[in-house]
């Protein structure tokens, strides 16, 4: 029960802050020229790191010292200042954003402007091809001393590359002073990798194993054939995961083709939090200067086209995962803040939900308290660049799914109407969660970097909650018919034979 609450979560999760409407205040990139240095002065700026070290252990001088006791012979007086969002842009066009909350752990995030949406009948999981092959072997770095680099620096666990749909994202969670180390190892991935075919061939495998996890990971399941529904055989609609179809074109080209085509550094954007601007921008400088990098290539970006639409599969389990979305708005709509209150008015709820989880919202009341059998329900929007999926995610037992579908599409029907009093409340909720976001670090780089990339500016949860304030009921009423007047999209995952047929569902949305 826990574990499908915690698979609503990961899939109701909105990029809330990720706004861009025209009242936004523009972003200025500080322009950073590239800069020929000498090289030993360069190198004597890194930190002490001895790649082939191994350390004898010594007795713990502090073993018996207690946590009331300081064991800093001069400790140094903290220097504190507000965070910041702090911008640049290389040369080549990579823009550097960064902002300092002053923590001992950096979150560093390389995002490419790339992703399944940009895929074709000829490549398609090319994406997330690339993302296998991140951390291998570069032109400076075998694929074993990239590992054991990121192993010594205690990144290994944190070091990720995934592929979404209009973004690559390469991170690597690091302490401060180590940086400037893992700056020119992460723009190795994206400036000279080797891709070499024993590799390539080694990461064949991943295909498999991939494709095993999305079906022991229903909402992640559910997530991917609600995005098949909605944009059927389009951009979005593409998966974000490579099939097995797909080995026989797992080759060295077929990756450098696709890197070649959208890997230009105007495509890029390096965000780092927990880290000093000037620090940032001065390594990543450094990583591309002596470098030719991608040259930027005119691509075809066709627009998303929304078309509704069903699809379903059966799972090993005995619940029935169901998600009913419509078309949202993309981030660089105002009406992204009206979608945000609609979405906390609906709120959630799990059968072990405890005071302060949203109890008293729509979904909690008029779904989950109403049958017993529903494990866990909750509201979510994702909003892309120019389109966006707006619903309710459901978990119940399989021979009841077919009433929790019912209730999901009363409750979705009756948005065009909400009071004075909910409004006012889903307001402040709504802000709260918004400005507690920044604790996320993790959360607040992804948000950074997606606004950069897709918009070139930056609206902060505190712009956002601006906007929040300004909803009235009529704006509500108004977008939520708008949502409503789409074709519905429902996708199902597990046990799903009590699911209604698609023109039921789409009749008791017009009823």
């Amino acid at each position: 029960m826990m574990r499908a609450h915690r698979s609503v979560a990961r899939l109701a999760s909105v990029r809330c802050a990720a706004t861009q409407a025209s009242s936004m205040p523009a972003v200025k990139f500080t322009p950073v020229k590239f800069q020929k240095e000498d090289v030993e002065k360069v190198m004597a700026e890194l930190p002490e790191f001895n790649f082939y070290e191994i350390k004898e252990g010594s007795p713990n001088p502090y073993k018996e010292v207690t946590l009331d006791r300081s064991i800093l012979l001069d400790a140094p007086s903290p220097v504190l200042s507000a965070p910041k969002i702090e911008t640049s842009q290389l040369e080549n066009g990579l823009k550097v954003v960064s902002i300092d909350k002053q923590g001992l752990t950096a979150r560093l995030g390389l995002m490419v402007n790339a992703g399944s949406r940009f895929e074709n009948s000829s490549n398609f999981g090319v994406s997330d091809m690339v993302s296998m092959m991140g951390y291998t072997s570069t032109a400076h770095l075998s694929h074993l001393r990239t590992v054991k680099t990121l192993e010594q620096l205690g990144s290994n666990a944190s070091s990720s590359c995934k592929a979404g749909r209009e973004e690559i994202a390469y991170n690597v969670d690091v302490l401060r002073e180590y940086v400037p180390l893992v700056i020119p190892l992460m723009v190795g991935n994206v400036l000279f990798p080797r891709l070499l075919p024993w590799e390539v061939k080694s990461a064949q495998k991943k295909v498999k194993e991939g494709k095993e996890a999305l079906l022991k990971d229903p909402a992640a399941m559910v997530s991917d054939l609600l995005h098949k529904a909605a944009f059927c055989n389009n951009t979005l609609g593409f998966s974000t995961t490579a099939s097995e179809r797909s080995i026989s074109y797992f080759t060295p080209e077929t990756v450098r083709s696709y890197m070649l085509d959208h890997f230009a550094p105007e495509r890029m954007v390096m965000v780092g939090v927990n880290v000093s601007h000037e620090e940032l921008t001065k390594w990543v400088s450094r990583s591309f200067a002596d470098y030719n990098a991608i040259p930027l290539k005119k691509r075809e970006e066709p627009k998303a086209v929304y078309t509704g639409g069903d699809m379903r599969a059966e799972g090993n389990t005995d619940l029935c995962h169901v998600a009913i979305g419509f078309e949202s708005v993309p981030f660089s709509q105002k009406e992204l803040a009206t979608v945000g209150v609609l979405k906390t008015i609906l709120g959630g709820g799990s059968a072990t939900s405890s005071i302060g989880s949203g109890l008293s919202s729509r979904l909690a009341t008029q779904v989950v308290k109403q049958n017993p059998y529903v494990e866990s329900v909750s509201a979510f929007n994702t909003s892309y660049s120019d389109s966006g999926i707006f619903g309710v995610y459901g978990v119940a037992q399989g021979n009841k799914a077919g009433e929790m579908c019912m209730s999901i599409a009363k409750s979705l029907k009756s948005l065009t109407s909400v009071s004075k009093d909910e409004l006012s409340k889903a307001k402040a909720m709504l802000k709260g969660q918004l400005l507690r976001s920044l604790d996320d670090d993790a959360a607040l780089l992804q948000d950074i970097g997606s606004q950069i990339m897709v918009s070139g500016t930056y609206g902060s949860p505190a712009d956002f909650a601006k906007l929040v304030d300004g909803v009235s009921e009529a704006e509500v009423a108004s977008v939520a018919k708008k949502l409503l007047s789409s074709r519905p999209s429902v996708a199902a995952y597990g046990n799903t034979c009590t699911v209604p047929h698609y023109a039921e569902m789409e009749a008791a949305m017009k009823a």
